[in-house]
């Protein structure tokens, strides 16, 4: 059997669909984009050799992308150096060198810059060109699940009206975020950026470099508890970007989430909130479950209000898309753009999105998992079966430090109580999450717990040919990040 292993994820993924919307990599430059005594100023690093004449391209972190004249930033870890790819950077066209070491290869002729903290300076160059641009409004999004969808939501909907820039994928983090703004130009009049985090003081640095103007927090869930400990730690690291924004930015605030909107009654911003809410300025209402088809809801903004159709399963993503239209509002967009755009919005690659493999129904939503997350797959796909079988292929839940097994059999008391047929699961907690569906209901024969994604497609293909499962039937591939689930789905649309 071909291996399972996950692919490499270097590349950005693919994303959204507006014509008015720059990715990075196909972003429009002003020539020239930086030079020598710009790099300086913003970073405060040390010239140490080459010529302070030229100029540079783009700032790239990776020798595989690197285009003729960039900037390559030699970032270091602990477990790898950059400055090990100067040469390879050279001899592909770079047109200088930031390190954090001099370089002892004599050979290398363009520009180098010497800075303390590669990572730091990587940021401080997002800074300095976020500030180069006085008439940019830079959107940031963060919360525990969501961020994705919302941002691709609201740059659909953004697109309306401006140009707009965003990133592909989720390049969230304290690499991905300065990479994603770096791009911006005098052309863009939006900057959408999704903002992650696994520890304290990331969401305070990248609101440090974006400087918001509209900020939104979509939920609080538990996440990332390994290394914030609790769901107040949760709170308190994403309270970070309200923290960080100006005192003119607008908050956009979840009031269906009670530690959302704990964080904004302490801040003195202008606040616009959206849910289900009735006090929320941005709501919905007579909400509608079209299964495949997606959701229709009546949208509210102030005293007006329209029907629209959203192409996204579940109900999770109403409240996605309220959040898009509350940051679109901020933005001064009117109610007629905004659902103009959510109604051109489809699915984001791997959330929710919805794969046919001789007639089986396969929802992939591979990218991510946590409780939460879980749960509101969950009811969407069992709103969605109908009269057909719905099966529960999960993999682990990670980073959810000394929770996890709790999590793990509330998993699979969850997966029971929604009236799955089946349910298929492997990982580390596997045995816990049976345990938990047999607990609550399912039986031995329902149940499979398998070694590895090989088994689960083996399991599945032995299902269709016992004709245990069929077209018609809806299967859940979900687990997170570091699980890879699509290979599930890669290898089954393969063999079946």
């Amino acid at each position: 059997m071909e291996s399972l292993n996950c692919k490499q994820e270097n590349s950005l993924l693919e994303g959204g669909t507006s014509p008015d919307v720059t990715d990075i990599g196909d972003t429009i430059m002003a020539e020239p984009f930086w030079t020598v005594s710009q790099v300086l100023l913003a970073t405060g690093g040390r010239f140490i050799s080459g010529s302070t004449k030229v100029t540079f391209g783009a700032v790239s972190t990776d020798t595989r992308t690197l285009a003729p004249g960039d900037l390559f930033l030699a970032l270091t870890g602990p477990r790898f150096d950059g400055a090990e790819f100067a040469r390879e950077a050279v001899q592909r066209g770079a047109g200088g060198l930031i390190v954090a070491a001099p370089l002892e290869d004599e050979d290398i002729k363009v520009p180098v810059i010497q800075v303390a903290d590669p990572e730091r300076a990587l940021g401080d160059l997002a800074s300095y060109r976020r500030a180069a641009m006085a008439d940019l409004k830079v959107v940031a999004i963060t919360g525990s699940s969501g961020k994705t969808s919302v941002k691709e939501m609201c740059s659909a909907i953004l697109g309306e009206e401006y140009n707009v820039l965003k990133t592909k994928g989720n390049f969230n983090n304290l690499i991905g975020m300065p990479l994603s703004l770096l791009p911006v130009d005098p052309n863009h009049d939006v900057a959408v950026l999704e903002m992650g985090m696994n520890r304290p003081g990331e969401i305070a640095r990248m609101a440090e470099i974006a400087d918001p103007d509209i900020a939104c927090i979509t939920n609080i869930q538990p996440a990332h508890l390994s290394g914030l400990h609790s769901v107040d730690g949760v709170a308190k690291a994403k309270g970070e970007l309200f923290e960080g924004c100006k005192s003119w930015s607008i908050l956009c605030v979840n009031f269906d989430d009670k530690r959302v909107r704990g964080l904004a009654r302490e801040m003195h911003q202008d606040i616009i909130g959206f849910g289900r809410h009735r006090q929320a300025k941005v709501r919905a209402t007579h909400v509608k479950n079209m299964g495949e088809e997606g959701m229709v809801f009546t949208l509210h903004i102030g005293s007006e209000r329209v029907r629209l159709n959203l192409r996204a399963m579940g109900e999770h993503n109403v409240s996605n898309a309220l959040a898009a239209a509350a940051i679109s509002h901020a933005a001064g967009l009117e109610i007629c753009q905004i659902v103009a755009g959510l109604e051109k919005c489809r699915p984001v690659e791997k959330r929710m999105e919805v794969v046919t493999v001789q007639g089986l129904k396969v929802v992939n939503d591979c990218y991510n998992a946590n409780p939460a997350s879980m749960l509101a797959a969950f009811d969407a796909v069992a709103a969605m079966a109908g009269k057909g079988k719905s099966i529960a292929i999960l993999g682990d839940m990670l980073e959810l430090g000394e929770v996890s097994e709790k999590a793990h059999r509330r998993l699979g008391e969850s997966v029971a109580c929604k009236g799955f047929d089946y349910l298929l699961v492997f990982g580390e907690y596997a045995r816990i999450v049976a345990q938990g569906a047999m607990d609550a209901s399912m039986r031995l024969h329902q149940v499979r717990r398998l070694p590895d994604k090989e088994a689960i497609v083996a399991e599945l293909l032995g299902m269709v040919e016992n004709e245990e499962i069929g077209a018609g039937d809806w299967l859940l591939v979900k687990g997170s990040r570091g699980m890879c689930m699509e290979t599930i789905i890669e290898q089954l649309r393969k063999k079946l």
